[in-house]
């Protein structure tokens, strides 16, 4: 009869092979995830584009309410005949006739400057709004509480545009040059002036103030061309330029490695040393635009005017994509993380993909909106709106 110690023995051997058999089925195992990983990643090329962005092309879009608010909205406008709606800093801002308004998210007016220009055309980014005056002499330089400074210049001013910074860059004509660029300091001072005999058609200051980006148009052998120049205004040196580009360029943006230039027929995405990244020429008519840092919109409208599409394009890949809608396009903005759409019926937001983000309905028709944080102003014929707008 076996002995009681025996046994033990005999147990132990016994535990000693159980678990031996577990840890080499356990080492297999790891094994052969380890392997499947690895073959996963020598792939990746072939599978990695399928899942690039996927969480947004399957977002569900937020539904907002649409719901006007009340207090002081809706704003009357109604004896109002020249209105533009605009955003700085943290308010929204309405050029009427020839006053300059800035209003708080509840509806007051914070400040107001009278402007009486002729053709007024006002710019915006960052704390500063610019007003001048298209083919007069006089502009103004605004932030979101006072006037920072205004001017009147010896030439006519062609175009005007102001930086996130505060600096301002004004075009204007010119008895040597057929125009003329003028770069002020976020206090008004003249710092920078270039030239270069061909008419400027465009002018985007960049965000740290340092310098900007000038589109040149010229007609050559019966069809316009454009030349985008890089200028820094610490250096006499231009910093970069293209080669001739074949369109008529009436819109030039930095954007994320580059920039962007729209022009009469075609936008072009170029790299930062100029080279052209791609293009994409208009089958239809072009009624609405924005470039931003990360993505540039393009509205085109039907042929027979009942409804639009909204090009896409983004600036880190230069993948397009369109959403076509049953309503016509009033207006369209390009902010950080989407293309915001002004319908006849309903406000939208899009990714770069084109998949929806947010939407909301909307009970009457609006010209123009601002995008303020999670409100939209909606600037209507009689008055502006205001709807919560999340997503």
């Amino acid at each position: 009869m076996p002995s009681v110690k025996s046994f033990e023995t005999d147990m132990r051997r016994a535990r000693r092979k159980k678990r031996a058999k577990r840890n080499i089925k356990n080492f297999m195992f790891i094994l052969a995830v380890a392997m499947v990983f690895g073959l996963v990643y020598l792939s990746r090329d072939a599978w990695i584009d399928f899942f690039d962005g996927i969480l947004d092309r399957h977002q569900t879009a937020v539904q907002n309410d649409g719901m006007l608010a009340g207090g002081n909205y809706p704003i009357d406008i109604s004896k109002k005949t020249h209105t533009k709606i605009g955003a700085i800093s943290k308010d929204w801002t309405l050029f009427a006739d020839t006053t300059f308004y800035v209003y708080d998210s509840s509806g007051d007016v914070v400040y107001s400057a009278q402007t009486p220009y002729s053709n007024p055309i006002v710019d915006e980014a960052g704390k500063r709004a610019l007003v001048y005056d298209q083919g007069g002499y006089n502009f103004t330089v605004c932030g979101p509480r006072d006037e920072i400074y205004s001017k009147r210049l010896t030439n006519q001013i062609l175009l005007g545009a102001v930086g996130p910074d505060g600096s301002v860059a004004i075009v204007t004509a010119d008895e040597k040059y057929v125009s003329y660029l003028t770069i002020y300091d976020k206090s008004g001072s003249e710092i920078y002036h270039w030239a270069d005999g061909t008419m400027i058609t465009a002018v985007s200051v960049a965000e740290n103030g340092k310098g900007c980006l000038v589109s040149c148009s010229y007609a050559r052998s019966g069809s316009f061309k454009s030349v985008v120049t890089q200028l820094s205004f610490n250096s006499t040196e231009v910093a970069m330029q293209t080669a001739p580009l074949e369109t008529l360029g009436f819109s030039v943006e930095y954007c994320d490695g580059g920039s962007w230039l729209l022009g009469r027929d075609k936008l072009y995405r170029l790299n930062a040393d100029g080279g052209i990244e791609s293009s994409l020429e208009f089958e239809y008519e072009l009624s609405d635009f924005d470039l931003g840092e990360s993505m540039a919109a393009l509205v085109f409208e039907t042929a027979d005017g009942s409804g639009g599409t909204v090009t896409i394009v983004s600036a880190q890949d230069s993948e397009s994509a369109s959403v076509p809608l049953q309503d016509s396009v009033n207006e369209c903005y390009v902010s950080d993380k989407a293309v915001y759409v002004l319908t006849e019926k309903s406000v939208n937001a899009y990714n770069a993909q084109a998949g929806l983000l947010a939407t909301a309905p909307l009970s009457t028709a609006y010209r123009s909106f601002a995008h303020v944080g999670n409100e939209i102003f909606l600037l209507g014929y009689r008055s502006v709106e205001k709807i919560e707008f999340t997503f």
